[in-house]
């Protein structure tokens, strides 16, 4: 009750105003996390009660790592209340088991230097701290089984499963249940329904893998229910290496997991498969220092290069239309753990929104746009200043992390 009453006061605070609404149903193409929580949160409304329709194939699992791993403990709250579900049940469908999750209520961060084949890290300093509190932070959850487990949990709420890709707005449309539908794009297709989509001035690199922890267990600075960012500074920009405690039931050996990224431009004078084996080598390096092993990488590595959004305005959706991942797209993908939960807020905003006959596009873009700011402090941070960054890291990490990092632990952690 706690987070659904959070959340409440949080759309109070986001949505302004009220009137009619324009729809009498709702089709959204695409399955992912921001497409369900949408979903969910529409349909448990009784003005779209069993008229809303998702329209999407079915979820491939894997265990390699394709997207985004970290579930901040805001995003629970959101995704709690979108699926009308409990904590428990939320981490026993994407976990495995409710009982002892991977969970971190505290945050620290060092730079990691490498000295011939091993590394070593400078002073440990912690920029979040809820352990007290026991307010979790942020979650390791594989993926796909975050996507297919809020499917499962979906399918209790009054919505249509459609098991067809979309190809058009009049094949999305031919889909839905109303005369008047809302016609939603939550697809990684932003010309699907006829928007307009620039090329990309940045890319973000990425290597991610799960880990064991053979033996003692893992070794300084790593420590239990703690997420750690080991930064790298090398050919003049900043790698944001992240890692978390980690469940998966594909690979039950893991229980950590461990990520670098590098923002570079698209034009610029970068190899990606010399970049992805320079951090991948990096990665594992990394994770040796601290008694962590990659958990069958032939299976389980994750190597991507993939398109970064302006941080500025969003264009406004076409009319009868709603472009929702492209709200929750914005910044830099991957390099602040904010791609979850800025899905979860934005279906959650948008959806409130057109149930309140109010511009889904104006509340979601004033929602997220603190995540929006901070994912851009952090980009300046590591690629614009990154020798400043360093040098702060190195001498003082708690400070160095003040703002926007400790100042923002209200982005991070869950309201219960």
């Amino acid at each position: 009750m706690a987070r659904r009453r959070n959340v409440r006061e949080f759309l109070d605070k986001n949505i302004s105003g009220r009137g009619m609404c324009a729809y009498d149903s709702a089709v959204i193409a695409g399955n992912g996390i921001g497409a369900l929580a949408f979903a969910g949160w529409l349909a448990q409304s009784p003005l779209f009660e069993g008229k809303v329709t998702v329209v999407a194939p079915p979820v491939v699992e894997s265990r390699r790592l394709i997207n985004g791993v970290t579930l901040r403990g805001r995003g629970i709250d959101f995704m709690a209340a979108a699926l009308d579900t409990t904590l428990d049940n939320i981490i026993d469908v994407t976990s495995g088991s409710a009982d002892a999750p991977p969970v971190a209520y505290r945050q620290a961060a060092a730079i990691a230097v490498q000295e011939g084949s091993s590394w070593r890290f400078t002073k440990r300093g912690y920029w979040q701290n809820s352990l007290e509190a026991q307010r979790p932070i942020a979650y390791g959850l594989r993926n796909s089984r975050v996507v297919a487990g809020m499917r499962e949990l979906a399918a209790k709420l009054p919505i249509e499963f459609v098991d067809e890709r979309v190809e058009s707005a009049s094949h999305l449309r031919s889909l839905g249940s109303g005369r008047h539908p809302l016609l939603v794009n939550a697809t990684t297709i932003p010309t699907l329904l006829g928007a307009v989509a620039d090329p990309p001035e940045r890319m973000v690199l990425g290597v991610q893998v799960p880990f064991i922890a053979p033996g003692g267990g893992v070794s300084y600075p790593l420590e239990a229910e703690t997420a750690f960012a080991p930064a790298v500074r090398r050919s003049g920009a900043i790698d944001v290496g992240y890692f978390t405690p980690f469940r998966d039931p594909l690979s039950p050996r893991s229980s950590w997991y461990g990520i670098y990224v590098r923002v570079v431009d698209r034009d610029g004078p970068y190899n990606k498969e010399a970049e992805h084996r320079i951090m991948t080598e990096q990665l594992f390096g990394v994770g040796r220092a601290m008694n962590l092993v990659p958990d069958d990488p032939e299976e389980t590595l994750g190597q991507a290069l993939v398109p970064a959004s302006p941080w500025g305005s969003v264009a406004p959706s076409a009319p009868g239309t709603l472009e929702l991942k492209r709200h929750y797209s914005c910044g830099a993908p991957v390099i602040y753990a904010d791609g979850m939960v800025m899905s979860l807020v934005g279906g959650v905003v948008g959806a409130e929104a057109v149930i309140r006959g109010v511009n889904p596009d104006n509340a979601i873009r004033r929602a997220l746009r603190p995540w929006r700011r901070h994912n851009l402090l952090w980009y300046l941070e590591i690629n614009k200043i990154p020798f400043v960054a360093d040098t702060l890291l190195r001498a003082n990490p708690a400070a160095a992390m003040a703002y926007p990092h400790t100042a923002g632990l209200k982005l991070w952690a869950s309201s219960a």
